[in-house]
């Protein structure tokens, strides 16, 4: 009986030390995004998203584009790093920033270009950050002036981007994370998704469109985390199936000698990649694996036919390996950057090769040679063989 009252006593002890340092979350500010942008002297300037205590409820699920009625404010600091700029922007604060609950980080262009060493250093150091959220660069505009605004679909902004970039960018591996290792990897070359703001055409334009904003692709950093460039969404989601990151993408092939197009929505899609040493040449091998049902079918091949099904095949197949081998060229001539992770590829595969070729790996990545093929299982063609805007007369059996 007094050993289990002495065992109550110590866990009764345990609990109370671990809550002496807790605050009260009535003391806190809940901070949901940042921003980080260059001042003309060149100051960091912070930008935080923080809810608003109690306007939660009422903003509803509508979500906001302006005005008082939305569920969030920004406030902002400017210091010489990042440790004194969220100093100042304590200072206009009420209750303590807790950033523990931040979702998205947002880098201006202009910062983006000048380097982000700044806030990697301080965000991997500070243990109140969370490493498993999501950062992205605002091409063409702030950071604050995405913060500042609306999202229709969300109370607040900065959850619409992440749930956005979730949806679009076929993965759901956190992407701050995958921009450290690749930061600190010698085999590969930072990526960052890229988001922008929507262009207002006019005064009289819808109101939930005024202030939406859009993932637009993906950014490419050099080893010194300075912004070198842009390549398009379509571009990015075969950079993702390359890197294995990619879950689900869709594929459309035009069908040889003026049949139409064909598109084929893949649910589940890999990639298996293997080195080679050809006359002295490296080669990489790269195989796409997909497995899906045909989406749309705007050909006259009836579809049903096992013939014409083989050709939609082949066409989509040939396709996809042109898509990523052109990503593949554009990285090798335009950027000279190994975003893909080719490097650790040739180091887990050929030690002794990649200690050699290391220290310039970005050289030796120009002069690879890259065979790129693709095998799909089409699983369905869906309800119809031909498409149904096509006469019996006219489709091909």
């Amino acid at each position: 009986m007094y050993r289990k009252f002495g065992v109550v006593l110590v866990m009764l002890q345990l609990l109370t030390i671990a809550c002496w340092d807790q605050k009260e979350l009535s003391n806190r500010s809940i901070w949901i995004g940042s921003g980080f942008d260059r001042a003309p002297n060149r100051d960091i300037i912070l930008s935080g998203q923080i809810l608003i205590p109690g306007q939660q409820s009422q903003a509803g699920g509508k979500g906001n584009s302006s005005g008082n009625s939305t569920g969030f404010f920004i406030v902002s600091g400017k210091g010489k790093n990042v440790s004194q700029a969220a100093g100042e922007l304590q200072g206009k604060l009420s209750r303590q920033v807790f950033p523990s609950h931040r979702r998205a980080v947002f880098i201006g262009e202009h910062f983006a270009k000048e380097g982000i060493t700044d806030l990697l250093d301080e965000h991997t150091r500070n243990p109140e950050v969370r490493l498993r959220t999501d950062i992205f660069v605002v091409k063409g505009s702030t950071a604050r002036e995405l913060l500042q605004s609306g999202y229709p679909l969300e109370k607040i902004p900065a959850i619409g981007a992440y749930k956005i970039l979730e949806l679009t960018s076929g993965m759901k591996q956190t992407t701050f994370m995958r921009f450290l290792r690749a930061a600190s990897s010698e085999g590969a070359s930072p990526v960052m998704p890229v988001i922008s703001l929507e262009q207002k055409d006019g005064e009289n334009q819808d109101a939930t469109k005024q202030h939406a904003f859009r993932i637009n692709g993906m950014a490419i950093f050099d080893n010194k985390l300075k912004l070198k460039g842009f390549i398009r969404q379509e571009e990015a989601l075969n950079v993702n199936w390359i890197t294995g990151v990619l879950r689900s993408t869709t594929v459309t092939a035009l069908i040889p000698n003026g049949q139409g197009s064909v598109s084929l929505h893949l649910s589940r899609a890999g990639r298996k990649i293997r080195t080679d040493v050809q006359n002295g040449k490296l080669v990489f091998h790269v195989r796409l694996t997909g497995k899906g049902m045909i989406r749309e079918n705007q050909s006259r091949l009836n579809l049903r036919d096992p013939e014409n099904a083989k050709l939609v095949k082949q066409a989509l197949e040939s396709e996809a390996a042109k898509e990523i081998k052109q990503i593949i060229f554009k990285m090798q001539n335009t950027y000279r950057e190994d975003i893909f992770g080719f490097g650790e590829v040739l180091h887990r595969r050929n030690p002794s090769l990649w200690k050699k070729w290391k220290g310039n790996w970005n050289d030796h990545f120009t002069m690879a040679e890259f065979d790129v093929k693709a095998d799909f299982t089409v699983t369905q063609i869906g309800l119809t063989g031909p498409g149904l805007h096509w006469r019996e007369e006219e489709t091909k059996r």
